[in-house]
């Protein structure tokens, strides 16, 4: 039998001269360890040196290609200040094959990628990578439709008679022609499903860095993906707002077909559910980026002329609190929930109006619009100010002025009641001539103030067309009443008979819950109004009449409320008369509503204390997705409301892990929620415990 070899990767084995026979049935003896460790640890050392070599090469190598690629982004930037699209573009290209590279060098280090610690850091280099090349894929795409916008902005038209839109940067809107204007919306057109495919590649993307470690990157290689990864959340967001408002963009100007629209100024100052007082309302037309119709009228021409023969019956607190017999236009944004009250908004218009006609409307409008003043405001801040009939607006004094005339100017004037709100027919053409006077390069501002105004409810829009109203749906800008996921508070007034005073109101909302009680979750509202009007004497403000709904989550349970009242000093003596508090069910909710006044110069307080169900507490009903927090609590703006301060404190039975928005850190590390922000948009809050 032939002798054994030695092995390292076994026991050795000495050679036979150095060994006695072996005795044969002899006890078999401990082989020594001693060895055995040696040459254990020999090849642990070995396997380590081996593998680290090529770790080493392709840490190098991979930082090499990520560093070319930040070479690349950067470059790119710079081309893109400079307008040069496809030196960018070849940049960006660059770019991408550089993290490819990189990925594929970390995917070659086999073994190495299962270790448990070695093998997280090299899968998150190739997430980071894998983001970074779908970045740069989202990047391309959006290089592909920016190439075409700007040949459709800078290109003249080319002498084989083929129409290239030549809008250069200098050139404004009011210049273009008809078939410019079209042949531009049919470019932005065709481009959307690039930009669709962009939006998705950035999805993937943001996907991708979010399952790669904040923390224990290598720092050269995260330092060289530094760009990409700041470049992803505002692409992101970028893209979430440019796609869908283009995709609304387009057929709300009258592309491929004229779109007829029915406006309506509502004034904050006299709010009503679904933003303010209709006073003003309009007709608009757009055919292809050209308006072709814009007037307004008083709402009053509307509503005066069919008095006699319009039956509708209004809303109980209309006819209770302020005598009202017969339903109108001017008060249809009864419900704070958009779609319904410009469902009938149109429907009063349309049959009011050919009530007076005796005959239907030639161009019936399908699309309505409510503006607030805020949005007004912005605009001026851009267009600068106007001058109508001797008379300068600005951003400071636009709807003081305004008011003054339509209410008090226009008699001194000896102008025809009827007439009185031409003048908004006059600003509204003069507003829409700055605008369109812009230069192509400032039109992203504008575009800017107009999703801002749509996600601060300044502008809201229902559409009755399937192509534009699942768009606005989608992005909330059609203000429908939210849905309840957990807690929820919605603080509704409406103003009734008492001028412009909401315009003086100083307003103040506390929520208050005591989640601790075993008998279930005890929450108070508590409203504070200062009616800061001096007296009687402002032809605007008068003492403050509002009838207040508080929408809560459904199966709240009534307790007790204070400051309700039978109604205000003047018509019950002077003396304080306490009032009923309606509860009932709507919009999916419970309900709690009531009617309160406040002097002026005084303070009302108004409060309601009820109990929640189980489910508002997320986490004791069981959390629903994509719900992540143990409570959560949507408190909606209404619309027109903008500067109501609002205080949130939460008591809760176990102390809070995390929350959102974060307290001030001082008040970190107890079971206690308390937060003060302000109504200018939905606020949202939510509890981990």
């Amino acid at each position: 039998m032939p002798e054994q070899t030695p092995n390292f990767l076994t026991c050795p084995i000495e050679p036979a001269s150095s060994q006695p026979k072996a005795v044969e049935n002899a006890p078999k003896l401990p082989r020594p360890k001693r060895r055995r460790i040696w040459f254990v640890l020999l090849f642990v050392l070995l396997f380590f040196v081996a593998a680290s070599i090529p770790l080493g090469l392709t840490l190098s190598s991979a930082y090499g290609s990520a560093n070319s690629a930040r070479s690349s982004v950067q470059s790119a930037r710079e081309k893109l200040i400079n307008k040069d699209v496809e030196g960018a573009r070849e940049d960006l290209k660059n770019a991408r094959a550089s993290l490819l590279k990189f990925r594929e060098q970390l995917q070659k280090l086999g073994i190495l990628r299962d270790l448990p610690s070695l093998g997280t850091q090299i899968r998150a280099l190739e997430d980071a990578a894998s983001a970074g090349s779908e970045t740069l894929g989202s990047a391309d795409d959006i290089l592909d439709v920016a190439a075409v916008i700007l040949d459709a902005l800078q290109s003249g038209v080319e002498t084989s008679d083929v129409l290239k839109t030549g809008i250069a940067p200098t050139r404004k809107f009011e210049e273009l022609t008809t078939e410019e204007k079209r042949d531009l919306l049919q470019r932005f057109s065709n481009e959307l499903p690039r930009l669709r495919s962009a939006r998705d590649k950035m999805d993937i993307a943001l996907t991708l860095w979010g399952r790669v470690p904040k923390e224990g990157l290598a720092s050269p290689i995260s330092n060289a993906l530094e760009p990409l990864a700041e470049a992803i959340p505002l692409m992101k967001k970028s893209l979430d707002e440019a796609v869908p408002l283009l995709e609304a963009l387009l057929p709300m100007s009258g592309y491929p077909t004229p779109r007829h629209y029915l406006i309506v100024l509502q004034n904050a100052d006299e709010i009503r559910p679904a933003g303010g007082f209709i006073g003003t309302i309009g007709n608009m037309t757009w055919d292809a980026g050209t308006l072709t119709e814009f007037a307004f009228t008083d709402v009053y021409n509307i509503d005066n002329p069919v008095s006699g023969v319009w039956k509708e019956k209004p809303p109980d607190p209309l006819t209770r609190y302020i005598g009202v017999s017969n339903w109108f236009l001017r008060d249809a944004n009864w419900s704070p929930d958009f779609p319904t009250s410009a469902e009938r908004v149109l429907d009063f218009f349309i049959r009011e109006s050919e009530l007076q006609l005796h005959a239907q409307l030639p161009a019936r409008p399908t699309t309505f619009i409510a503006l607030e003043p805020g949005f007004f405001r912005s605009l001026l801040e851009l267009t600068g100010p106007l001058e109508v009939d001797g008379k300068k607006y600005d951003s400071d004094n636009f709807f003081e002025q305004l008011e003054f005339q339509v209410e008090v100017g226009f008699h001194q004037q000896g102008i025809p009641v009827e007439q009185r709100k031409e003048v908004i027919s006059k600003l509204g053409a003069e507003l829409t001539k700055k605008i369109f006077a812009l230069p192509s390069s400032r039109w992203p501002e504008v575009l800017d103030i107009v999703t801002q105004a749509l996600e601060r409810k300044q502008i809201m829009a229902y559409s009755s067309d399937s192509d534009l109203q699942p768009v606005l749906e989608s992005r909330g800008w059609s203000a429908r009443a939210k849905p309840t996921n957990g807690d929820f508070l919605w603080v509704v007034d409406a103003n009734l008979a008492a001028l412009k005073t909401d315009g003086a109101m100083k307003k103040e909302i506390h929520y208050s819950l005591d989640a601790k009680s075993p008998d279930g979750p005890v929450a108070t509202v508590t409203l504070r109004y200062t009616n800061t009007a001096k007296g009687f004497g402002d032809y605007r403000y008068t003492r403050y009449r509002t009838y207040t709904r508080v929408y809560v989550p459904d199966g709240s349970e009534f307790i007790s409320s204070s400051g309700a009242m039978k109604d205000d000093l003047n018509k019950t003596g002077g003396n304080f008369v306490p009032g009923t508090v309606d509860v009932f069910k709507e919009l999916g909710k419970t309900v709690f509503g009531a009617f309160w006044s406040i002097e002026p110069g005084k303070i009302g307080e108004l409060t309601f204390t009820y109990r929640l169900p189980s489910t508002a507490l997320v986490g004791e009903g069981g959390r629903t997705p994509p719900l992540q927090s143990d409570y959560r609590l949507d408190v909606p703006k209404q619309a027109g409301v903008d500067n109501a301060a609002l205080t949130i404190d939460l008591s809760f039975d176990k102390n809070i892990k995390s929350a959102m928005p974060p307290e001030d850190s001082t008040k970190w590390g107890d079971s206690r929620y308390e937060y003060r922000t302000d109504s200018l948009i939905d606020r949202s809050f939510e509890i981990s415990f």
